[in-house]
């Protein structure tokens, strides 16, 4: 089976009012993370770097409890502060991750807390409030897929619509990268809460039109102190692309037999596979 790439969505990014400089967002009134992460901060040595946010960081980092004593096969815990729901209210993206190995191999999941005038508002998996919003806790595995949107945050804004997008995608040694390769581009769906995942291969869409332009220039990347300009922007990589393409077109790949059934391969990749 072969497959062919078919360039194109590059030419709607030229009539679509896209970049990747991101307006600030304003933050809550109340402290600068949610208070669970304030309280395990207090409680748990382990969690300790997250008193240390500030509303000025653009993103944070570090690692929660050892899974298997000895080990050292830590959780590690990703913050970035953007306006996911386009209300002017920074919000924090959280990437959990949980080892499955000493190697790097991993799984996570994502949570979201949405910016409120006088505190936050949680999106996620339902788990225990003394515990940290990770896979292995209430029932963060089984809601996993309804909570799973990436590793990192990158970022787009439609000027034009006042709109955020975000690009996400998962690594070579996570556990989703069979099941669901490539770049996703999302966009915050009022009505239900959560981010939407859209169909960036449909011709003329807004999303075709937002990885044109991620393709060409790159999307932001929220980093408080980035140590060269350019690490602030994820770059195109076309091999990630080319994953999931091969995967779309292999009836026998992981993603048909076990791939995400919420968001299905696109029917646009598929026409583009040759048979």
């Amino acid at each position: 089976m072969t497959f062919a790439i078919v360039a194109g969505s590059a030419a709607h990014a030229e009539n679509a009012s896209f970049t990747n400089v991101i307006p600030e967002c304003r933050s809550p009134s109340a402290a600068a993370v949610p208070e669970k992460y304030l309280k395990l901060a207090k409680r748990e040595k382990d969690f300790a770097w997250a008193a240390r946010i500030r509303k000025t960081d653009k993103n944070a980092s570090g690692s929660g409890w050892e899974l298997l004593e000895g080990s050292n096969m830590r959780e590690w815990f990703s913050f970035y502060r953007a306006d996911l729901n386009d209300d002017g209210y920074c919000d924090w993206y959280i990437n959990a991750g949980s080892p499955q190995s000493s190697g790097g191999d991993r799984d996570s999941i994502n949570t979201i807390y949405l910016g409120q005038p006088k505190g936050w508002l949680r999106i996620g998996a339902p788990v225990p409030n003394d515990k940290p919003d990770a896979l292995g806790y209430g029932q963060a595995d089984s809601q996993q897929a309804r909570y799973l949107f990436g590793e990192d945050l990158a970022l787009l804004y439609d000027s034009a619509g006042h709109v955020h997008y975000m690009i996400s995608s998962f690594a070579n040694r996570h556990a989703q990268h069979d099941y669901r390769p490539g770049y996703r581009i999302y966009v915050w769906d009022e009505k239900d809460k959560t981010l939407r995942a859209l169909d960036k291969w449909e011709p003329g869409s807004k999303a075709a039109a937002a990885y044109g332009y991620f393709k060409a220039q790159g999307a932001r990347v929220p980093m408080t102190k980035p140590a060269q300009p350019g690490d602030a922007i994820l770059r195109f990589d076309p091999e990630v692309e080319a994953y999931e393409v091969s995967q779309a077109c292999d009836r026998q790949s992981t993603q048909w037999a076990y791939g995400d059934k919420l968001n299905p391969i696109s029917p646009h990749l598929l026409a583009r596979c040759k048979r």
